[in-house]
């Protein structure tokens, strides 16, 4: 039987199934920073999400795995969501610790190599460094972008501040040969940098993402302001990355300066196939 991986992250919920990922907005982390909780409106839509997942996975045969991250695993709620997907979509969910999610990253990223990897969601931001894949540095802290978003209220001096502020958190991180983003706010600045007008995979894969480039893509997004103008600019965003993407594009600029980078190696291939390899579903 083939395999199929549902990722339910803070931002999105993706879905794995024969070398396909597809992807739906559902902003599972909006409020959490403020009330620890996940709401109702957030379960439904992130529910809603998993289901009609699970419906195209069962339908191509698929036996359905599923992961959950950082949202899930701060939510003083989290068992009624995990039940809530139980009892609507018949899915279990394993909830991921940081650690683990790092290591996904590394291994989804770059298995067996030598690099860093950074992997920015929507409530968390996993840094890790693995040495011919052995990791030898993994930290997960709750900076995501959805968290960084609702702090900072758009405000582009509050934003550049908590980012700084958090990523100080990560201490000295060794480096190890290149380094690798992994996630939406990578991957949709790489198609952003390149004028995409539709996403492409392909152009997206092994682009780099230079500090200047991602300087001149903050700025113009400051200057756009609101998710309404950055989504007639960049109509190949999503409406709920439109909400999300200024905070990831000062981020990504904070997070090049803090580590003394000039660009970064984005790639497709990220913690959902991280998850693949790590449990081992492609010998089921």
């Amino acid at each position: 039987m083939s395999a199929a991986v549902i990722d339910i992250g803070s931002g999105s919920v993706r879905l794995l199934l024969g070398g396909v990922k597809t992807t739906v907005m559902t902003k599972l982390g909006e409020g959490l920073n403020a009330s620890g909780t996940l709401s109702p409106a957030a379960i439904s839509r992130t529910v809603a999400a998993i289901k009609d997942f699970a419906q195209t996975a069962s339908l191509a045969g698929a036996k359905i795995f599923a992961f959950a991250t950082e949202a899930v695993r701060a939510a003083s709620n989290r068992a009624e969501f995990i039940n809530a997907v139980s009892e609507a979509c018949g899915v279990r969910i394993e909830v991921v610790s940081g650690y683990e999610e790092a290591e996904m990253a590394l291994l989804g990223a770059c298995p067996g190599g030598t690099a860093t990897v950074v992997d920015i969601g929507g409530a968390s931001v996993e840094i890790v460094c693995g040495d011919e894949g052995k990791v030898t540095y993994a930290k997960s802290l709750p900076l995501g972008m959805v968290r960084l978003t609702e702090q900072a209220d758009g405000n582009a001096e509050m934003l550049r501040a908590y980012a700084a502020t958090g990523l100080a958190k990560y201490g000295d991180v060794p480096s190890r040969g290149e380094t690798v983003g992994v996630g939406g706010t990578f991957t949709s600045l790489a198609a952003m940098a390149q004028g995409l007008e539709t996403y492409d995979p392909a152009a997206v894969q092994d682009f780099v993402l230079t500090r200047e480039k991602a300087g001149e893509l903050a700025e113009e997004l400051i200057a756009l302001d609101t998710p309404e103008n950055i989504g007639a600019k960049y109509p190949l965003l999503p409406k709920m990355r439109c909400e999300l993407i200024k905070a990831g594009a000062v981020f990504v600029c904070e997070l090049m300066d803090y580590l003394r980078i000039c660009g970064v190696r984005v790639s497709e291939a990220d913690n959902l196939d991280g998850y693949y390899r790590y449990k081992h579903l492609d010998e089921e």
